[in-house]
């Protein structure tokens, strides 16, 4: 493996030499350093309704708009984070295509996310670009607050990003240092928790800057048993050597003390189907212990990153993390009724209760180097990007669980600290990634945009304890797009790309190679130059092959399963002050090849066939601004065989906000209007979620 990384460092080393000998050009009459470094990477930059073309770095790894990139990609600034009051990260992507949030309904302590049919929470998840995996409990909490930006592509990315989830990604980009920064805020919500918020920075002498930003929340959850204190503090500092190069440090660093959530893990009948004992399980009820319950999370990253444009045009950005997540969680959670049953036993609904307890430490290192600039060659502008990236990651965990219960009709706390049997899971699992990557976007015959991307893997995956294991796996993955720019704005395009996802799961659990796949996109994005809107559309084909299947210790590989889909999305600024923005998402997966030939032309839990989401905001001119959205979600099946479904649901959200003068502005948010109870999807029928029911929040912010 060594051996094979060397020969591939050297052709990369040989071909940046190359290019540092041809000639440089300004690609469309672009400055690229200046917008790598002033416009789309930089975490200070605002995108608002009226950006109806942003830049972003998300689907090429270089600065470029929107409509260049040869894919599906979302873009969401600081007004569409805060429009309703988002609480998590995942909680502010309701409104964006091809994308299902609460997946597991309404979790304190987790950003539950599919995209175009396939979970991206683990694999799929990145902070400024490089990948924040996690595996089991081995995650990392994102606070929306630290987040400038949340940009999502859709669809296999290997070819850029390594071993990821083929239906796509989420890239959260970091609020970083530059300019004057200035504001506090108190909030509050009517379940009675209250939080402070701050961010303050200011450029200093010589190029130097900083940044403190940090949020704290304490209080009363909105279901029974529920409370606790969270925290984070992400402090920031940049500055520019001698030589040019600009140097920035993230740090970010987040506690929380708390309970769990009791509205997940239910079964079937009582949330989705009325029973004729006691009706519907209350969606505030928690079947846990409120003595012995607890959620106890330290974690830390600090990050590293780079930027330098050299003589020839040519730019150099890297980043360089360290994380450390420490996580100990205690809870009931129930599995079925009485026995284990689907359906309740007795008139008081007695739940089958599971008491788990884990300890996990995850441990994390990586780097992304990219070196890119434009020649020209053959009567084309060759965009051409060059680039390496490493990671590890080890994640130590003990898990261990026992049995008890509890009833619906009359929940209380389980009782005393529960006999917790021997660890069934007590190991070290580690995975080291190293890949190298090379991109030429090609412009040429005045508006075709070719993109090619080719990129090489080697994944060496090991664990020692329960179900030990090591595997060596190394793969190719490559990207192909055709797209044409008109002058009016319309672009459209047709993209081939590969993917795998190497899986830390041992064979012994029934996991023995990496997942893999293609997809077909074809897609036309509409953004006019100097416009007040965009509209994009796509429709593709992912087909995966390996799909890891099941529930520890039960794991499979499925044959092949395939997500087709057609998604739409788009937002108006009109000149009135109103502004309008809706998405409408069709997913169908159909599972084509698995062991068992029950299920072959069946649909995976989960998904629901159809999405679709409306928001818009009208600012008065006064100070005053109103909101509104509507969100929809289409039926999905609650079991392998699809004899059962979970209903539809359409929510309605509210927002307002006032600004008084003097710096101050008042805020009011929301969701779910109409207190409805829902139920967001069905794992099978021992795992049903309740979404969240109404949540209203308000906040006063000033700013200085």
């Amino acid at each position: 493996m060594a051996s094979q990384s060397m020969k591939c460092l050297t052709l990369t080393a040989t071909a940046l030499l190359l290019c540092g000998t041809a000639q440089p050009v300004l690609a469309q009459g672009m400055d690229l350093g200046t917008l790598v470094l002033d416009t789309f990477e930089d975490g200070n930059t605002e995108v608002t309704a009226e950006d109806t073309n942003p830049g972003t770095a998300t689907g090429t790894k270089v600065p470029v708009r929107l409509t260049e990139v040869p894919q599906a990609v979302a873009v969401l600034g600081r007004d569409e984070i805060e429009a309703f009051g988002a609480n998590r990260a995942s909680e502010a992507l309701r409104y964006t295509a091809g994308v299902q949030t609460d997946v597991f309904g309404d979790d304190n302590d987790y950003d539950w996310l599919q995209i175009r049919g396939f979970a991206a929470d683990q694999t799929g998840t990145y902070i400024d670009n490089a990948q924040n995996l996690s595996f089991a409990f081995g995650s990392f909490y994102i606070d929306p607050y630290t987040l400038q930006r949340i940009e999502v592509l859709r669809g296999a990315s290997s070819a850029l990003y390594g071993g990821s989830n083929p239906g796509g990604l989420v890239n959260y980009v970091s609020k970083r240092p530059g300019g004057h920064v200035g504001e506090v805020t108190l909030g509050a919500n009517d379940a009675g928790a209250g939080w402070i918020e701050f961010d303050r920075g200011e450029d200093l002498a010589e190029g130097r800057a900083w940044r403190l930003t940090g949020r704290l929340e304490a209080g009363d959850k909105y279901d029974d048993l529920n409370e606790g204190i969270r925290g984070t503090l992400a402090p920031s500092f940049k500055f520019t050597t001698q030589g040019g190069t600009e140097i920035t440090f993230l740090g970010n660093f987040h506690r929380a003390s708390e309970k769990h959530n009791g509205s997940t893990f239910l079964p079937y009948f009582g949330t989705v189907e009325k029973t004729d004992e006691f009706g519907y399980i209350d969606p505030d009820a928690n079947f846990s212990d409120g003595d012995w319950d607890s959620y106890e999370r330290k974690q830390a990253t600090v990050s590293a990153i780079a930027e330098h444009e050299f003589a020839n045009g040519f730019t150099f950005t890297g980043i360089g993390r360290l994380g450390y997540a420490d996580l100990e969680e205690s809870y009931y959670y129930p599995y079925g009724y009485a026995g284990f049953a689907t359906e309740p036993q007795d008139d008081q609904g007695t739940l089958a209760l599971i008491p788990f307890h884990h300890e996990t430490l995850t441990k994390t290192a990586q780097f992304d180097a990219r070196y890119y600039g434009s020649v020209v060659a053959g009567g084309a502008t060759h965009d051409l990007l060059f680039g390496m990236d490493a990671r590890r990651y080890v994640i130590d965990e003990i898990q261990q669980s026992g049995s008890g219960s509890n009833t619906v009709v009359n929940p209380t706390e389980p009782g005393d600290t529960p006999v917790l049997g021997t660890p069934y899971e007590d190991g070290i699992s580690t995975q080291n990634q190293i890949g190298i990557y090379v991109q030429d976007q090609i412009r040429f015959g005045g508006g075709f945009i070719g993109t090619l991307n080719l990129r090489r893997d080697w994944v060496r995956t090991e664990r020692s304890g329960t179900g030990a294991f090591d595997r060596d796996d190394a793969e190719t993955s490559g990207r192909a797009a055709l797209a044409y720019e008109f002058a009016n704005g319309v672009t459209p395009y047709l993209i081939y790309s590969t993917f795998f996802n190497p899986i830390i799961v041992a064979p012994a659990d029934g996991i023995t190679e990496p997942e893999s796949g293609d997809q077909w996109e074809v897609g036309v994005k509409w953004a006019p130059e100097g416009g007040r809107f965009h509209l994009a559309a796509a429709a593709f084909q992912i087909d995966r092959n390996n799909y890891q299947t099941g529930t520890y210790p039960n794991y499979d590989q499925l044959g092949e399963v395939r997500s087709t889909g057609v998604e739409i999305e788009g937002g108006y600024a009109f000149d009135n002050g109103f502004s309008l923005r809706g998405q409408a998402t069709w997913t169908d997966l159909e599972i084509r090849e698995d062991s068992n030939e029950d299920l072959v032309g069946k649909s995976p839990t989960l998904t629901p066939d159809f999405q679709a989401a409306l928001a818009g905001t009208y600012d008065f001119g006064n100070g005053l601004s109103l909101g509104a959205g509507l969100r929809y979600t289409g039926e999905s099946y609650a079991n392998a065989d699809n004899s059962r479904k979970v209903d539809d649901f359409l929510l309605v959200d509210m927002t307002a906000a006032y600004e008084f003068g003097d710096g101050y502005e008042a805020r009011l948010g929301v969701t779910n209007v109409g207190d409805k109870r829902h139920v967001t999807g069905c794992k099978d029928l021992y795992v049903c979620s309740y979404g969240s029911g109404r949540e209203i929040s308000v906040a006063v912010t000033k700013q200085f």
